[in-house]
């Protein structure tokens, strides 16, 4: 448990919003920051939480970021504009929010004696095709913004930590899925499970592009293991998160739709808009802290298709599901 709150930056949102519960019922103290771009509701019953301290910031002001590191040594850094859509709407804000203010954060947790900082990166770092099983030692040939300014906050990060105490970790996630508190339905397993549920067809484009697909419990399951556990010994604090049964390729959900919804039709569009594709190995976050998925894509198409029979998320189409 740590000495202080565990700071959690963009804790209301798509996996923060499970990771404070996580931490919550696991009896710590936690210290949410978040813009709330998306609303407050990924927080909605936690009211009451004594344990828990909510403030509304934006990072890109440095003038934030002492008064939210004081008596942390735990940082967890989901704070984000998330996906190539949400920052192609304003770049120059992303790149403030995803690496300037990234960057300078760590910068000051560095001085102000935080012992680890676990910051949220994706293995779209990993970019173009390319037939081999990536590593966190393979090229990063980011395609899109997103993944830039990702990569560029990877790099400032372990800059910081040279002759330091300070102990950063990052973690590359895959292609997360599944239902969260603040749900968003803009990522690809979500997305073609509303349309199965909602309108009895979905569309799978170009099909032969692999992705790595985690499940955001699993997610929320790396970062606390993050928190506690030794980084790597060798190489980079870098690791991918998620399982290699979990590498798929598009095509191959199709057969999980339709055994979910018996009705549905899937229809395989034989050109991809997304050029994207990376089959990643994740036997280093195994070796190292026997991390393996608690669940798999099938079970994230069924649970969601669950919430959405019983009605329990309000007006699926509403653009609050969605980051762009």
């Amino acid at each position: 448990m740590s000495r202080g709150p565990v700071l959690v930056t963009g804790g209301a949102g798509y996996i923060g919003a499970i990771l404070v519960r996580r931490l919550l019922n696991a009896g710590e103290r936690v210290r949410v920051l978040d813009r709330m771009l998306h609303g407050a509701h990924g927080l909605a019953g936690l009211e009451a939480e004594e344990r828990l301290e909510v403030r509304t910031v934006d990072l890109r002001d440095p003038r934030t970021h002492d008064e939210a590191l004081e008596g942390c040594d735990t940082v967890v850094h989901l704070a984000a504009i998330v996906g190539d859509k949400a920052c192609a709407l304003d770049e120059e804000v992303a790149v403030q929010t995803n690496w300037t203010a990234t960057v300078n954060l760590a910068c000051r947790a560095a001085v102000l004696g935080v012992r680890r900082f676990v910051f949220a990166s994706t293995c779209s770092v990993y970019g173009e095709g390319r037939n081999e099983l990536l590593t966190e030692s393979s090229p990063v040939r980011p395609l899109s913004l997103y993944a830039e300014t990702r990569y560029h906050a990877e790099r400032g990060i372990l800059e910081r930590a040279r002759g330091a105490s300070f102990e950063p970790v990052i973690l590359r996630f895959g292609t997360v899925y599944g239902l969260s508190p603040r749900m968003r339905f803009d990522l690809v397993v979500n997305l073609l499970t509303l349309r199965a549920a909602r309108d009895g067809e979905i569309s799978i484009f170009g099909g032969s592009q692999w992705r790595p697909f985690v499940h955001v419990i699993d997610i929320a399951r790396a970062l606390e293991c993050a928190m506690v556990e030794p980084p790597p010994l060798e190489g980079e604090p870098i690791l991918n998160v998620g399982d290699n049964l979990e590498n798929y390729q598009l095509r191959d959900l199709a057969e999980y739709y339709e055994r979910a919804f018996p009705r549905v039709r899937v229809r395989h569009a034989p050109e991809a808009s997304d050029p994207r594709t990376y089959r990643v190995s994740f036997d280093r976050i195994e070796r190292l802290w026997g991390f393996r998925a608690s669940r798999r894509v099938p079970d994230g198409i069924e649970e969601i298709a669950a919430a959405l029979r019983a009605g329990s998320i309000p007006d699926p189409g509403h653009r609050r599901y969605v980051n762009a």
